[in-house]
């Protein structure tokens, strides 16, 4: 009987696909098992940046209190709605583009369809410490409270601006943007602008008393995954303060 050669390519060859076969096997078994449980915490997540929305963070249960406050909607829907304290909120969801990747949140808006009652927002890969902080610092987010959405002609006039770039705009559509992070609070701006808008009708209708048009919304692209944007995002510049 012949000798088997392993120094040989055809031996080499032949181990080498039995190996990939192997291994891609086990990782499918794996990420397959995993799958469940991996759904479940990314449906959690969303779960608790909805309720930081509604000013509801670090609850212990975020599962048992977003089923208490959240009326109507479902996690992927771009709008819900929900009762805080006895009172109507409207959630929705923005999307947008970030310097370095995707950007989206939530935006609540109290029952006169005017005000924001709060917001969250998160992102993809900002720079730490600079767009990072759309997530990470809650006073960038809270300083959305109470703020007015329209303006007397009935358009979108909710802003993130720089300082001294507010032109004739009142204070009470300003957030201010994000010290050192232009091109992220910008790209906030935006998000906002075009959800709201969007959205416009819908608002108008909830502060109307019609919840159920409100829940009632079309799904579209732009909206079918908050985790990541539709494509990448071409770096421009890096983030510095103008």
């Amino acid at each position: 009987m012949a000798k088997l050669n392993t120094n040989g390519n055809v031996y080499t060859i032949v181990y080498a696909a039995v190996m990939v076969i192997i291994v891609a096997f086990l990782l499918a078994f794996v990420a397959s098992a995993l799958k469940e449980t991996q759904d479940k915490n990314v449906a959690l997540d969303t779960k608790k940046q909805i309720l930081a929305s509604l000013n509801i963070r670090d609850c212990e249960d975020a599962d048992a209190k977003y089923n208490e406050v959240i009326t109507s909607g479902e996690l992927d829907s771009p709008t819900l709605t929900a009762t805080v304290d006895g009172q109507e909120k409207l959630i929705v969801k923005v999307k947008g583009a970030g310097l370095w990747g995707g950007i989206w949140g939530w935006v609540s808006i109290n029952k006169d369809g005017k005000t924001v009652f709060g917001t969250f927002f998160n992102h993809e890969s900002e720079t730490a410490g600079l767009g990072a902080r759309i997530k990470d610092d809650q006073s960038f987010q809270d300083a959305f409270q109470n703020k007015q959405i329209f303006d007397a002609d009935g358009n979108v006039a909710l802003s993130v601006l720089k300082k001294g770039k507010e032109g004739n705009l009142g204070q009470e559509f300003i957030v201010e943007a994000v010290t050192g992070a232009t091109l992220t609070s910008n790209g906030v701006n935006d998000m906002i602008q075009a959800g709201l808008k969007q959205h416009a009708d819908v608002i108008k209708a909830f502060a109307g008393g019609d919840a159920a048009d409100a829940e009632a919304i079309p799904e579209v692209d732009e909206y079918e995954k908050i985790e990541t944007i539709d494509k990448p995002v071409e770096p421009k510049v890096e983030e510095m303060e103008d």
